[in-house]
């Protein structure tokens, strides 16, 4: 009789554990990207607040990643941008030399990290950006899913490729939006500057050489994203996103 009681007890508590776990870890599925738009942005440059808006158009393109990078490229202008942070820089300058662009500009739109553009020319970025589209992403993409966690945390799997190129992974966090902020100062004074997708962190999760890879980070919100991405600014191979 003891030992019916202790068993009964033992798979309560297994009951309980299993319950409690699958609690903590029911999900949130994130979908997979056909294409990858980055526009690089600044509020002091002039042409920039029709380019946000152009961008708030491709990110409601069905399963299309668009973001937003700020960057200080026109602080000395007289407004310092109030989102720009020095790691999208270093990432508009590893797109600068990968694409052979000379110098960096604003607006400027990259299509998968294989073709940039100036996104000035509504027509011209959205004649390219459905020429990208069309081609996808390459071949050598890997298997790419990201998750959330009911903890609040993202899982992320990236399966294996043979004869994958050498890659990053990176974790991007970034706000849908709109976001709106009133400039003061400089070229766009007295105007109204409004964000989409605007990029709030990215990190660097590992370097990827085709191997199945597993990871689970915290603090990626409101929306996030993963981006398997050739090293240096190259082209993207996959990208996947979830939203909060």
């Amino acid at each position: 009789m003891l030992s019916g009681m202790i068993a009964r007890f033992l798979a309560a508590v297994l009951i309980g554990l299993a319950a409690t776990t699958a609690s903590a870890q029911a999900q949130t599925q994130g979908q997979r990207a056909t294409a990858v738009v980055e526009l690089f942005t600044a509020q002091g440059c002039t042409q920039c607040p029709r380019a946000n808006r152009l961008l708030g158009g491709f990110s409601r393109e069905e399963d299309v990643l668009a973001l937003t990078f700020p960057v200080g490229i026109w602080d000395y202008l007289g407004w310092p941008d109030t989102f720009a942070q020095p790691q999208f820089s270093d990432r508009q300058r590893d797109y600068s030399n990968a694409l052979r662009v000379r110098g960096r500009f604003t607006p400027q739109l990259v299509f998968n990290g294989a073709r940039q553009i100036s996104a000035s020319d509504w027509d011209d970025a959205r004649d390219t950006f459905e020429e990208r589209r069309a081609v996808g992403l390459p071949a050598t993409a890997p298997d790419l899913a990201i998750m959330r966690l009911r903890n609040g945390r993202v899982r992320i799997t990236v399966g294996a490729r043979a004869n994958a190129p050498e890659a990053d992974v990176w974790l991007v966090a970034y706000d849908p939006g709109p976001i709106s902020v009133r400039i003061t100062g400089g070229m766009n004074v007295n105007r109204t500057v409004t964000h989409y997708n605007l990029v709030n962190r990215i990190d660097r999760l590992a370097h990827w050489s085709g191997t199945s890879a597993w990871f689970e980070r915290a603090g990626c919100s409101p929306h996030c994203a993963v981006i398997v991405q050739e090293r240096y600014g190259g082209q993207i191979l996959a990208a996947a996103f979830v939203e909060r």
